[in-house]
């Protein structure tokens, strides 16, 4: 029985073929799909991006166009003004200043004497957004800046003075350069109180109107806030509204004493004594406030108006400068401003009411909630970046408001420092982002993102395009987009996918299943070559032949 088992020699031809290519189809199934699949499904999507483009805007300069109309009864005067103010903006970094002469009769202002009839004349020269109109007024003894876009100056003013207005408060030109240099290089530029008081640029702001009695069962507040957010706030954030959306809220807190201790001071006074709150210790009530008036519950910025009414047994409360002296508010109101934060209003009850009240009983208060609110709205313009003219140059005066409604040129003002933030926002923005996914290449870039970084670069040099022909408005509304889908893109969650999951740690978990496998499909490969280049394939492929043809 043993003799008829066959028994095939360990060398034999055939077997070794069959082992030669099974060895070639697991190489090439492991080499040829198995790894090329691994690094296709393990790879990070990343979506193109215009690094060129986002590197030239380092090199982008924004200019605003601007004109200014120089209307005199003389042409040779306004010739003469013209050449001082050119002189005066020619080395200007954001201005592209054009003057027009026009020379006007003298019997156009002979009759004008109050700013009502000087701005009913302005308004026959039709000055567009972004420009400002120079008009000589010989009947004037002072410049008049008025509500519109209109300067109204003597015949005798000087070329000096005028640029310095232009300069300093309607056009604003270092400001200007502040806020974008300090943007760019904080360290280098140091910002003025403007700059550090105004709120930083958002699509959208919280307005939280906040009324503290501290003892409500001893002081009756009877405000109707809805009322005063309708009748007072809400008129002046109309008018502001291309800057940024207003969502206005209010609220009422009780129980919620000071925590910081005024000082009590003797006086000649009905009580025969106020409390003194210093400069120094106001920034410590913020905190409490903070704490109580949950301001933090929106992701927008939040400006907050918060108004405290001060009890009898702790007022009046007056605030002393570092210098000792009380500071100059309004009749039974104190206050003061917190940069970038909001502002806060003490208001004190009448000293006669709380001299003549009797224990328990009820004091009202006689405070003013249209004095408040005036004063909030002051504080409002100064938070969002429209200086106080009340200490502009020597020599001129300004137009009064009509109600809240901002003045033109204030609002113009107002469009172009907002402008330079948020395009200098959006290229820092766009730097930043291109900077990081060129270092960390495992970040996903998704359609989605590289779509924002496109759309923001080409917003950003609309914009540009924009404000250097003079569209004041279209060129600030682009510049919004542009900062919005900057921060948008910057901020997209998907960004976060795979950065903690680097280039080592996916080797490290791959390699211990792809390892005991490719041991060995690597020696198998050893004896191919062996197989295919030691000279024995071509004699079975001879033998195999031969068998064949006989």
């Amino acid at each position: 029985m043993a003799d008829n088992v066959e028994i095939i020699p360990s060398d034999d031809p055939v077997d070794e073929k069959y082992r030669v290519y099974a060895s070639i189809a697991f190489a090439l199934l492991l080499l040829g799909v198995g790894i090329p699949l691994w690094w296709h499904t393990t790879a990070v999507p990343r979506v193109a991006l215009p690094y060129s483009g986002i590197d030239d805007l380092s090199n982008l300069e924004l200019k605003i166009l601007s004109t200014i109309t120089i209307a005199s009864i003389s042409k040779s005067r306004g010739e003469l003004l013209a050449e001082e103010i050119s002189r005066e903006f020619k080395n200007c970094e954001l201005y592209k200043i054009v003057i027009r002469n026009k020379q006007i009769s003298r019997d156009l202002t002979s009759s004008a004497f109050t700013p009502s009839d000087h701005e009913e004349i302005a308004r026959d020269f039709d000055v567009k957004e972004g420009e400002i109109l120079l008009l000589e007024a010989p009947n004037l003894d002072k410049v008049l800046v008025g509500s519109n876009r209109s300067v109204f100056f003597p015949s005798d003013t000087s070329g000096f003075k005028l640029t310095q207005l232009l300069s300093q408060w309607i056009l604003r030109n270092e400001s200007l350069a502040l806020t974008r240099n300090a943007l760019t290089d904080p360290t280098k530029y140091r910002l003025d109180d403007e700059n550090r008081r105004r709120f930083p640029a958002s699509s959208a702001y919280d307005v939280l109107l906040t009324v503290i009695n501290p003892e409500p069962e001893k002081l009756n507040v009877d405000w109707d806030l809805p009322k005063l957010v309708k009748d007072y706030l809400e008129p002046f954030l109309d008018h502001v509204a291309s800057i940024a959306t207003f969502s206005v809220k209010s609220q009422w807190l009780y129980l919620m004493p000071l925590d910081v201790r005024p000082k009590q001071i003797p006086d000649n006074s009905v009580l025969g004594r106020h409390y003194a709150l210093s400069e120094d210790v106001l920034p410590q009530l913020i905190t409490p406030f903070e704490k109580k008036i949950a301001s933090q519950v929106s992701r927008h910025p939040c400006i907050n108006l918060i108004t405290y009414m001060a009890p009898c047994e702790h007022a009046p409360i007056h605030i002393y400068t570092r210098e000792g002296h009380k500071t100059k508010f309004m009749h039974n109101l104190e206050g003061f401003l917190s940069p970038r934060w909001g502002a806060v209003a003490i208001s004190n009850p009448d000293p006669q009411a709380c001299a003549e009240s009797k224990e328990n009983e009820i004091i009202k208060s006689n405070v003013s909630p249209a004095a408040v609110m005036g004063a909030f709205v002051t504080q409002l313009r100064l938070l969002l970046g429209i200086p106080d003219p009340n200490d502009i140059i020597g020599g001129a005066q300004v137009s009064p408001l009509v109600d809240s409604k901002p003045r033109q040129w204030e609002l113009d003002a107002l469009l172009r420092v907002r402008a330079i933030e948020q395009l200098t926002s959006a290229k820092l923005t766009l730097q930043s982002l291109a900077q990081l996914l060129k270092e960390i290449s495992n970040i996903v870039i998704t359609d989605t993102v590289a779509n924002r970084i496109k759309s923001a670069l080409e917003l950003v040099q609309q914009s540009g395009d924009q404000l250097e022909r003079g569209q004041l408005t279209q060129g600030f509304l682009l510049s919004k987009e542009a900062f919005i889908t900057a921060e948008a893109a910057f901020t997209d969650p998907s960004l976060l996918a795979l950065l903690y999951f680097p280039e080592d740690q996916k080797y490290a978990v791959y390699i211990p299943l792809f390892l005991p496998v490719m041991i060995p499909v690597l020696l198998s490969l050893k004896k191919i070559k062996r197989y295919y280049f030691s000279g024995h394939f071509w004699r079975t492929g001879f033998n195999f032949f031969s068998n064949v043809s006989s």
